[in-house]
Formats: structure tokens, C-alpha cells, sequence
């Protein structure tokens, strides 16, 4: 603002000077007045920053601005998921058995019949009919499995397993092994002896006398059988 107070005094001091001494003011042509005011126009746009017309407008200069490098952008992976270990299911009631296992048609080995396990039931005492009953001892219970007999095949089929006399053993929970109660039961597996029509099909038992403690809680029925010295786990199906 000073430097356009001091270009104006000196502006007004040329044209007194140009007036001279004398009563009447010089004259200027139409030149000269075309660049005295071309000089005075182009000095005061020149000094005033808020000057938007006229021969030259000052503009502030602008702060360059700094361009920021991209920012590149993190690979967003999702977390793996931890591998969980497979659940070992739970061993069903009905049994565990070892690879080497055989289902019990194989283990008899009796032509044209097929035996087929079916479940298992507990009781205190056992009665059949009017001529078999027993009592379990204290602190013990029955547990029998009930085993389908059937002749699969299209002629009839004897099955005389009293000359086989197989031995069955069955371990509960993995807990030290029962062998079985052999009884002169129509239905015993252990000592059937029977003719089987085509078709037909006889409810049999095996009948093991085992700790009640031990059979409120059965998780796991183990069964193995030894016949003519060889001994055969069984698969419970």
C-alpha cells in the first residue's frame, strides 16, 4: 500500500512539472496521455494483490500440492482355519471290533444259515415258558444278545451247533471278558440244534451274567468266539 501512495505522488509531481511556470497547464496529445495512463494502470495492477481486472491480475501463488504416494493397499487373506482333528465317533453300543474281525455267518460256518445280531437287553432274571427260569446273583444282571438264525438259502438247512460247541466271550466297555452261560435253551446259539425251512427264522440268545455297575453304562459290546481251537472276533451286525 506505501509503494501505490509513493507511485501516486510521483505521478501528480510529473504533471505539475510538465504544467511548467507558466498560467496555462501544457497541453498533452492524445499519446501522451494514452501512455501516462497505460503506466499508471499497469502500476497500480501491478501493487494491488486484490486487483481481478485490468491489464494484469496478481493472483497468490498456490502451494503446489504434494501428491501422496498410493498406498497400496495390504493383501487381506483370510485366516486359515485351524485345522481341527477329526472326532473319533462314539463307539456305538453294538460293538467295536478289530480289523482282523469276522461277522458271526462266518465264525459258525453253517451252510445256508445266516446269523445276524440284532441288540441287547438286561434283565434280573431270565424265565422262557413254563420251564426255564434264573436269577441272576447279587449284584449281577443278564445281559442278552438277541441273534436272528435264518436259512437265507431256497432248500431246508440243519444247523447243529451242540457239536460245534463254540465258547463266546464278551468284553463291556473293554472291561475284562464273560463268557457266556450255556443253557439247554431251544433258542441258545451255543447249543441250537434245529432244521430251518427256506425263509424261516428263529430268535436266538446268547446270555452272559455280568456286573450290574458295569451294565448301567454300556458304550462299547466286544464279542469273540472260540471254536475247534480257533478263536474269532466278531463284528456286531
Amino acid at each position: 500500500m506505501k509503494k501505490f501512495i509513493k507511485m501516486g505522488t510521483a505521478l501528480v509531481a510529473a504533471a505539475f512539472l510538465l504544467t511548467g511556470c507558466g498560467d496555462e497547464m501544457a497541453v498533452l496529445t492524445e499519446s501522451e496521455e494514452a501512455v501516462i495512463v497505460n503506466y499508471s494502470a499497469g502500476t497500480l495492477a501491478k501493487h494491488n494483490s486484490h486487483q481481478q481486472e485490468g491489464m494484469s491480475a496478481v493472483y497468490p501463488k498456490e502451494e503446489e500440492e504434494e501428491e501422496e504416494p498410493p498406498v497400496e493397499e495390504e493383501d487381506k487373506k483370510e485366516p486359515e482355519a485351524e485345522g481341527q482333528e477329526p472326532e473319533s465317533g462314539s463307539q456305538s453300543p453294538e460293538g467295536t471290533e478289530s480289523p482282523n474281525a469276522v461277522s458271526m455267518t462266518e465264525a459258525l460256518a453253517v451252510p445256508g444259515v445266516e446269523f445276524s445280531y440284532q441288540e441287547y437287553s438286561i434283565y434280573d432274571s431270565y424265565k422262557q415258558g413254563d420251564y426255564y427260569s434264573s436269577n441272576a446273583a447279587e449284584g449281577n444282571v443278564f445281559l442278552i444278545l438277541n441273534v436272528n438264525i435264518s436259512n437265507t438259502g431256497t432248500e431246508a438247512a440243519a444247523c447243529d451247533l451242540l457239536v460245534k460247541q463254540p465258547i463266546f466271550t464278551l468284553k463291556i466297555n473293554g472291561e475284562a471278558g464273560v463268557k457266556n452261560e450255556v443253557t439247554m435253551l431251544e433258542n441258545d446259539i451255543a447249543t441250537y440244534t434245529g432244521n430251518l425251512e427256506p425263509g424261516q427264522t428263529v430268535a436266538g440268545i446268547l446270555l452272559f451274567e455280568v456286573p450290574a455297575e458295569t451294565a448301567e453304562n454300556v458304550s462299547t459290546l466286544q464279542l469273540s468266539m472260540q471254536m475247534g481251537g480257533v478263536t474269532s472276533e466278531i463284528i456286531m451286525k
